[in-house]
């Protein structure tokens, strides 16, 4: 499994060794629903095998197959699905994704992986992740505006007080480390009720693990995701925490509860009571930065305009209309793109998602938004650089 995020992503953007092979599906996290998704999954790995004989003839199809094979056989991977999956690989890669929303059915194969999908959900504005905490453990989630789900990492993370104040524990985790998206237990654990070995944490010790705690956040989830962070737990731990955290990524506001007193869909409503004027907040100080820039050549929403300014890497913040599709064609040698009246010949494509991947890949911040704070009524709006 490989976390979505934009490190992730930006090396993803890399040119890749083909043929690429991506796969995406909407999946269901519970029984009924998710009865079907392996066998969808099967019918999409066979569209797969058949696009690899077509497009490369002379390539060993059951080599680069046989990770979905194992994937398909897999039982408890099923069990544990999230709204969507995307399933990326080549000759020296598989990359397996689960997506807090749904995704269309697809899977193709060319000389580099299809992203734009995933750029789209990586991009949305009502992400966000909670740290919850008490004085001897801690959990974290990821979501948005539907629900969270758990950040699930390798043993070594010092979710508990003897990890963090365990010197093998934390040379151990400070190797590289990744974490991945799981469904979320209803109720959440009781954090308040959990036991430790340890009987007497002092006030030194609990700081110490607050200490521990924040930089592991900090470099191993908020550093790479990019997303604020909602702080959750007893008012007394509030101050201790924010006094000895370096995460930029914090954000002002937490909720000042136990934990283990709500939960997650409590946990998930009260977050997001604090976290969508926070995500509305964002989206504002850009839209008031291109409205300032507008009209001055710093900024721009034709989409004509748009792309030789992307393709000149004078694009520095994006902004994408998460309601709006606008079928076209991309010409990259006359910096000119083939309007098409809809989505039915298989080279069209949404020009929206294509200048927003060129964008990313130089360098630029993407941003998908409701329509309702969209500056422009072209489903687009770009700030230069210069």
């Amino acid at each position: 499994m490989s976390n979505l995020n934009t490190h992730e992503l930006t090396e993803l953007f890399q040119k890749q060794e083909g043929p690429c092979l991506s796969l995406y599906q909407a999946t269901h996290r519970s029984h009924p629903e998710n009865a079907q998704d392996v066998i969808r999954f099967k019918n999409l790995v066979k569209d797969l095998e058949n696009s690899l004989k077509s497009t490369y003839p002379k390539i060993e199809t059951q080599s680069l197959l046989k990770p979905y094979y194992d994937l398909a056989d897999n039982t408890d991977f099923w069990q544990h699905t999230l709204d969507g999956l995307v399933v990326l690989s080549n000759e020296h890669s598989f990359k397996v994704f689960h997506l807090q929303r749904p995704t269309p059915d697809f899977a193709v194969v060319s000389d580099s992986w299809h992203l734009k999908p995933l750029l789209r959900q990586l991009q949305t504005q009502d992400r966000y992740q909670v740290l919850c905490l008490s004085r001897a453990t801690v959990a974290l989630y990821e979501g948005n505006r539907d629900g969270l789900d758990s950040l699930i990492f390798e043993q070594a993370f010092p979710d508990t007080i003897e990890k963090a104040l365990d010197p093998d524990q934390i040379l151990e985790f400070n190797r590289p480390n990744a974490y991945n998206l799981g469904p979320a237990t209803d109720p959440a654990p009781a954090m308040g009720q959990v036991h430790t070995t340890r009987k007497d944490e002092t006030d030194a010790e609990v700081e110490r693990f607050f200490r521990v705690v924040d930089k592991a956040v900090t470099d191993h989830v908020s550093q790479h995701s990019g997303l604020p962070l909602l702080l959750v737990c007893l008012p007394e731990h509030q101050g201790i925490f924010r006094k000895v955290s370096r995460n930029t990524h914090l954000v002002e506001q937490g909720i000042s509860i136990d934990p283990g007193a709500l939960t997650v869909q409590q946990l998930s409503q009260r977050a997001w009571e604090i976290m969508q004027p926070v995500a509305a907040q964002r989206v504002q100080d850009v839209v008031a930065r291109f409205k300032k820039d507008h009209g001055t050549g710093l900024a721009s929403d034709n989409l004509d305009l748009i792309l030789p300014a992307t393709l000149e890497d004078r694009v520095d913040t994006l902004l994408v209309d998460a309601d709006q599709r606008i079928a076209g064609r991309v010409c990259r040698e006359t910096q000119t793109i083939q309007y098409q009246p809809n989505f039915d010949a298989p080279d069209v494509e949404d020009v929206l998602d294509d200048v927003a991947e060129m964008v990313v890949r130089r360098g630029g911040k993407v941003m998908v938004v409701p329509s309702q704070y969209m500056p422009t009524q072209t489903g687009i709006a770009a700030i230069y650089r210069y």
